[in-house]
């Protein structure tokens, strides 16, 4: 390389880090469990309209506000671009800032919101050596909390994908799901919707590593009294666009109507369709069904959540307090269903972010 070339692109990226560098000042003292909180947001469906630049990105604010306000810092990414290609460089240049400013040091957390999950699980197994590569040290994450993780992929980027061979009538639902104008024939234009195909998503960065991801998923068509069309073109269960099988980390795309074996998202014992395995490392922690995919992640409560896994630590203690309600009935009383459900303590008056934060800091 040319020593005026190198010069060149030296003087850029000590420019691009002074951008981000400022951009990421922050007043946050909030931890989880003494941990230092990363946020990574999930996708953003104007990016495909207008790209924005990466200065555009490192200072965006986006998705769940309550775990913002909580965050030392952000993981931020562009919907427009692919999660091995740009989007890893643009994580990459931010998380330099925050190792160069100690804030890795002592151990952090990465809370994901939707495709967050997928892009943190790349990143997840390449941070070390892109930053030791660099001359930085990598980030120590203890664990993970993905809220509607899309890691595991979704029929309506599936759908997305291919929508030159689709009927008008689904090409249309396909677009209103990811926020999109009606033209999707060419999928090049679709940026991460490509990374979040099955087959997208269950071949990339799909390595073992001791990162442990705490999941937490919505279910029951989101609460909504009635038929959601996009809920009709997704396989088992789901929280209006992302499947059970992804937001629980099944192993398998299969369709499932549950996270669990044993309880349901409403809360109710029984014998139900769940995973027949999970991937490496992910945990199944809390299910509602009275929540969407663009509700899990506010501070706002749409009813009670039950638990799949509880009383037990990765990274992180678990151990949320619960309670159990049995109902039975008499004989003539066909109308009152009989049954033990089983839920989370206050869940019927805080959301599940603040139920989280507030449980992990116990």
């Amino acid at each position: 390389m040319k020593t005026g070339n190198l010069v060149k692109k030296t003087l850029v990226t000590l420019l691009l880090a002074m951008a981000v560098a400022g951009m990421f000042i922050t007043t946050a003292s909030a931890k989880i469990a003494g941990y230092n909180v990363f946020f990574i947001h999930g996708f953003v469906p104007e990016d495909l309209i207008n790209q924005p630049s990466d200065e555009e990105i490192y200072a965006r604010r986006v998705h769940s506000s309550y775990f913002r306000e909580r965050s030392e810092g952000f993981l931020n990414w562009s919907s427009a671009e692919r999660v091995e290609g740009h989007i890893s460089e643009q994580l990459f240049e931010q998380a330099k800032v925050y190792s160069a400013q100690g804030l890795f040091d002592e151990g952090c957390v990465l809370v994901t919101v939707s495709t967050g999950d997928q892009v943190a699980r790349h990143f997840i197994e390449n941070q070390a050596t892109w930053l030791e590569n660099a001359g930085y040290k990598p980030m120590n994450i203890i664990a993970t909390l993905d809220f509607v993780g899309a890691g595991g992929g979704t029929d309506m980027a599936d759908l997305a994908v291919g929508a030159a061979f689709l009927p008008a009538a689904t090409k249309t639902i396909v677009a209103l799901a990811f926020g999109l104008s009606q033209d999707l024939d060419n999928y090049n234009e679709l940026g991460v919707i490509n990374d979040l195909t099955y087959n997208g998503a269950r071949n990339l960065s799909m390595e073992p590593n001791d990162v442990p991801r705490l999941r937490f998923s919505a279910g029951g068509n989101g609460g909504l009294d009635t038929i959601n069309p996009m809920s009709q073109l997704i396989r088992g269960e789901d929280d209006t666009l992302i499947p059970a099988s992804s937001t629980c980390g099944a192993s398998s795309p299969a369709g499932i109507e549950s996270c669990s074996d044993y309880v349901n998202y409403e809360g109710k014992r029984g014998n139900y369709n769940g995973p027949d395995g999970l991937l490496y490392n992910h945990f199944p922690v809390l299910m509602a069904n009275g929540y969407s995919h663009y509700t899990l992640a506010d501070d706002t409560n749409h009813g009670k959540a039950t638990y799949v896994y509880n009383n037990f630590n990765a990274g992180l203690n678990v151990d949320f307090d619960t309670y159990t309600i049995t109902v039975t009935r008499k004989w003539w009383q066909f109308w009152i269903e009989t049954g033990t459900w089983q839920y989370v303590t206050d869940s019927d008056t805080k959301s599940v972010v603040r139920l989280v934060y507030e449980t992990l800091n116990e």
